[in-house]
């Protein structure tokens, strides 16, 4: 007797309040992790809790690199994990209150504490806050290509998310300058903020655990094991593509905002009060743009999209060395140009990421979007890791002197070079690889309807066996 195959989801729509509730979630991932800690965690280290360079740089090397390790684990055992919630929401709602609650220690300066075993604290808060973090949004981003399985529907889901993201990251960047004006030291204004952005970080992912569902034809018991399962990912040329096309975008923004801060300080000389202002520029441009970017994919395929939306982004970087000293009105002006490649770069990869599932699904026979995430982030976080191990190191040995207000010719050449030659490069490659991703839409929607017969056929003979 066969069975029926299910309705293709493909042509299904989700509600707007199912992608905002979705969305909601990147606010702890995008503020917490992805705004303040790349924008202001290294010179916090540096000019706050009076770390050296190069130890801060090593430390947080050592901190990602655990980072990365935990990913694909998380990512292979949330795959593996069947209960009556489903397979992501059990570890989204446990690891939302620890979550808050590290994120405040690595903002916390401890008395007593110095040298060796001041650095040794924070490697530790690191290391339990980004412990909870991929607890938490490892299921949440496994959970987003399970929401729809349309190629269409996955880039506004992506584009509610990345709004969310740049949204926040903006209100998190005007709200900076008040916190740190109105605390009685920076040191007090980074804990103020801390506890603010945790109390927050934690709220969506309750209300994602409580009110969204995961699908029942996704729960079907694992049949590979865990080195089966990355083998078989790494093999995959669309991950690759797909992991460099977003590693290389996000790389890029990594060591801008790594060395941002002190860019805008002690070239354009804008005061370390309003260097926030600056952040808010670029994501209230990134936000106007976030449509367009959406409407350019819907229109054009996703990969020429972002080659079109990047080209534009590596136009400014090469603008930004142009930027005379002491010149803020230049800084404020690259910064509103840059908005349409810094939302390409939050939607697209994203959203070509996982058109790759289905790829994955009819190589492999199971659902491995804890695993490819895992994987994805781990390479990615490898390579940003060195990255910014290199930008401290680029201080150190460049002379940079912390908290003098002019610094020499090396390190203002070293910080130039930084946020202007070394993102063209890296995004023209990541050009390069978006060019060469071969998922299109009318191919995304044929691997949709062989894994969804597939799926079917293997239902169909459990229920035979059974």
């Amino acid at each position: 007797m066969t069975q029926p195959n299910p309705p293709a989801p493909s042509v299904s729509r989700l509600s707007r309040w199912t992608k905002l509730i979705y969305g909601l979630g990147e606010f702890g991932p995008s503020v917490a992790g992805g705004t303040i800690i790349p924008f202001y965690y290294l010179f916090f280290l540096t000019d706050v809790a009076g770390i050296r360079p190069a130890v801060a740089g090593s430390l947080l090397l050592v901190a990602r690199l655990w980072d990365a390790i935990n990913d694909p684990l998380v990512g292979a055992i949330s795959d593996r994990t069947r209960t009556r919630i489903g397979r992501r929401r059990p570890y989204i709602l446990a690891g939302a209150v620890p979550l808050a609650a590290t994120y405040i220690l690595l903002w916390l300066v401890p008395t007593g504490l110095s040298g060796t075993s001041l650095a040794l604290y924070y490697l530790g808060a690191y290391f339990l806050y980004d412990l909870f973090m991929t607890i938490v949004t490892g299921p949440f981003y496994a959970l987003m290509p399970e929401l729809s399985l349309d190629s269409d529907e996955r880039t506004s889901i992506v584009t509610y998310r990345m709004a969310t993201s740049i949204l926040a990251g903006l209100g998190a960047a005007a709200a900076l300058p008040l916190v740190f004006n109105a605390a009685p030291s920076l040191r007090q204004g980074f804990l103020w903020a801390a506890v603010g952005v945790g109390i927050l970080s934690t709220l969506p992912f309750l209300l994602i655990g409580a009110r969204l569902r995961e699908r029942p034809d996704f729960q079907a018991p694992p049949i590979l094991t865990i080195r089966q399962s990355i083998r078989i990912v790494l093999r995959s040329r669309p991950f690759w593509l797909a992991m460099l096309v977003g590693w290389l975008a996000w790389l890029a923004i990594a060591i801008v905002e790594a060395v941002f801060a002190y860019y805008v300080v002690y070239w354009s000389r804008i005061p370390e009060e309003d260097s926030a202002i600056v952040l808010a520029v670029i994501l209230g441009s990134a936000t106007l743009f976030l449509p367009v970017v959406n409407a350019l994919a819907a229109r054009l395929e996703k990969k020429w999209a972002f080659v079109a939306a990047t080209s534009t982004w590596v136009a400014t970087h090469v603008l930004l060395w142009f930027v005379p000293q002491a010149a803020m009105i230049p800084v404020y002006v690259v910064g509103v140009l840059a908005g349409l490649g810094v939302s390409s770069a939050h939607i697209l990869p994203t959203s070509m990421a996982a058109d790759v599932m289905e790829a994955l699904e009819i190589d492999s026979g199971e659902r491995q979007e804890g695993v490819f995430g895992g994987v994805m982030a781990f390479i990615q976080k490898l390579g940003t890791s060195v990255a910014l191990l290199a930008i401290g190191w680029v201080l150190e040995l460049t002379g940079y002197q912390p908290g003098v207000a002019v610094q020499n010719d090396a390190t203002l050449t070293g910080l130039r070079v930084l946020v202007s030659w070394v993102p063209v490069v890296i995004l023209l490659l990541a050009i390069l690889c978006a060019a060469a991703f071969p998922i299109t839409r009318t191919i995304h929607q044929g691997l949709v309807a062989r894994a969804n017969q597939a799926r079917a056929d293997r239902a169909a003979a459990e229920q035979l066996t059974s």
